[in-house]
């Protein structure tokens, strides 16, 4: 698995998906499936045409009709646009999760991020001094709350449309075959 930057949940911020898959292709010859930022056809013909053996799509299918997300989750993600996430520790430390400092979380942009977001260490000094944040954002995961709880979520929120079928996005996935084609089709010599 290569996951770049782009991708929703815990990982590194460190590189984007294509630089990435690109240096993994050039130190193994093991099969690859490239993640983050993958959502469209045009997503799954990029990181196949680099050469990923697989594409990974996560937060797309997180808002398809089937997923167990919460509507307000799904909503949210539905409504949101590419540059609508945050890389951030501050749900973690909010939750008193050890997570590794070094794997933060990409996740919606919301009130608790816009607060906490880049003040990690006042952040973290105030968990200390009780339980009034962690709390709350406990209870916001209950109930869905997506002004205070954490929404992982990748940069493919604003590709993502609620309301559709696994079984419709994965149809308009599969027109990444006639992108590739029309793509070869360009370059053939006359």
């Amino acid at each position: 698995m290569c996951r770049g930057s782009e991708g929703g949940g815990h990982g590194r911020n460190e590189v984007s998906t294509l630089p990435l898959l690109q240096l993994a292709l050039s130190t193994t010859e093991k099969p690859i499936i490239a993640a983050g930022g993958v959502a469209t056809k045009a997503g799954v013909a990029a990181v196949l045409g680099a050469g990923a053996s697989a594409a990974w799509i996560g937060t797309r299918f997180a808002v398809a009709t089937e997923s167990l997300s919460h509507p307000n989750i799904k909503q949210a993600i539905g409504s949101s646009g590419i540059d609508d996430t945050v890389y951030t520790r501050a749900f973690d430390i909010a939750q008193r999760m050890a997570w590794p400092v070094e794997y933060g979380g990409r996740a919606l942009r919301n009130d608790f991020s816009d607060t906490w977001a880049d003040d990690i260490e006042r952040l973290g000094a105030a968990v200390e001094e009780g339980l009034d944040i962690t709390r709350a954002v406990n209870e916001a995961r209950v109930k869905a709350d997506v002004n205070t709880a954490p929404v992982y979520a990748g940069q493919s929120a604003g590709l993502s449309t609620t309301g559709q079928s696994a079984a419709r996005i994965m149809a308009d996935l599969a027109g990444f075959r006639e992108l590739l084609n029309r793509a070869a089709g360009r370059w053939e010599s006359r």
